[in-house]
């Protein structure tokens, strides 16, 4: 007997993604899109999985109903969280592209123009494609890569109740992991509090770690706890998100064990000013060049020489690892002419380092309204001084 269906939105939900895919494909003139993404394969379909790594395919015709191709072994995932279960599947070991170009031919597109995605999260790898290739010599492949990210981009009511209620857990999680800040604790102590807060509160895994460094190690980026003492004056930085039914909402703090040294103050306010305002700035029809002019004068100041990544917001929302961005074309940053829309969701953040020696950091994750912006995340901005 089949599991009972476990399906994150109603049907309703699921139409109006494919029909928005659809549309974006005839402005393209594509017949079919091969879909082969975890993440666009979950937004079309529902499903998940732990095992991204194995190649999966949503076939999505110009008009109808997508097509489901998938392992046998992974198959009944589409049981239990799909709203279309898989109707072609490869064995364990065996080689999928022929069964991909049946499907193809099966859907009335071999001679066709066909939309592929060829992005670095792909299952559809190079020596693949080229097999598809050749499999399918009167059609068209066509580079599609950003076709379901930008219809993902615009966030339904369903889906931002899922990103409200990610960054209810996420706030839990941060001032746990802040109250875990003590002498003689280590940046492990810091990560454990927060990941319990995490899962007790209702968090699935998040495309990230918790990131918690500490210390000379938080002016590196992407370096997170490796069981080191927080001592006394040092900085804590930490990257935390919730995640529900894959959808995440990100957050970053700064906190100093005992009195923190001038510059990192200076480093965490002018992180905090930064996220501000954006907060004060980001709403329909506004430019994202506009808001990170308006953003990047609050690092002016600073007389360091600093390492950051240069812009102020990417687009956040349903994610697998290791990507939590859904649309990573979709940032704040200078030259972007990007309109704000209704129904967008950034990961506004500043982190601020000076290499060996200190990192300050400060986000929130922040839904574009009609009327202006809400902050997804809650929970002080300032610099805890523990």
């Amino acid at each position: 007997m089949p599991p009972p269906k476990s399906l994150a939105f109603d049907l309703a939900e699921y139409h109006r993604r494919v029909a928005a895919v659809q549309a974006a494909m005839a402005e393209r003139d594509l017949d079919l899109l091969l879909a082969t993404t975890m993440a666009s394969i979950c937004y079309l379909t529902g499903l998940e999985s732990v095992a991204p790594h194995k190649f999966w395919l949503v076939a999505v015709p110009r008009s109808g109903p997508p097509v489901l191709l998938c392992q046998d072994f992974e198959s009944h995932n589409a049981l239990l969280g799909s709203w279309i279960d898989a109707t072609y599947l490869y064995g364990v070991g065996e080689e999928p592209i022929a069964l991909a170009a049946k499907l193809v031919n099966d859907l009335g597109a071999r001679a066709g123009r066909i939309g592929t995605e060829q992005s670095n999260y792909t299952s559809l790898s190079i020596a693949d494609y080229l097999r598809l290739k050749s499999l399918l010599p009167a059609a068209t492949l066509a580079e599609a890569t950003d076709l379901v990210p930008r219809v993902m981009a615009i966030k339904s009511a369903p889906e931002i109740a899922h990103l409200r209620e990610a960054g209810r857990i996420t706030g839990e999680a941060m001032a746990a992991a802040v109250g875990a800040i003590r002498a003689g604790a280590t940046d492990n102590d810091v990560a454990a509090a927060a990941y319990h807060a995490l899962v007790a509160g209702g968090s699935e895994y998040s495309s990230y770690p918790v990131i918690v460094t500490t210390g000379h190690r938080s002016g590196v980026p992407h370096s997170t706890f490796r069981r080191h003492p927080i001592r006394a004056g040092d900085p804590v930085f930490m990257e935390i998100a919730a995640c529900v039914a894959r959808y995440q909402t990100p957050m970053m703090r700064t906190a100093a064990l005992g009195e923190p040294t001038r510059q990192l103050r200076d480093m965490a306010r002018a992180a905090i000013d930064s996220v501000e305002a954006m907060i004060a700035n980001i709403r329909r029809g506004a430019t994202a060049d506009h808001v990170a002019e308006l953003s990047s004068r609050c690092l002016d100041p600073l007389p360091y020489k600093l390492v950051w990544h240069g812009y102020y917001g990417y687009s956040v929302g349903l994610g697998f690892p290791p990507e939590w961005s859904d649309c990573p074309w979709l940032l704040i940053k200078r030259g972007n002419p990007e309109l704000l829309r209704p129904g967008m969701v950034f990961h506004c953040s500043t982190s601020l380092r000076d290499v060996g020696l200190c990192g300050a950091t400060c986000s929130e994750t922040i839904l574009v309204t009609e009327t202006g912006c809400e902050v997804l995340t809650r929970g002080s901005r300032e610099l805890v001084l523990r």
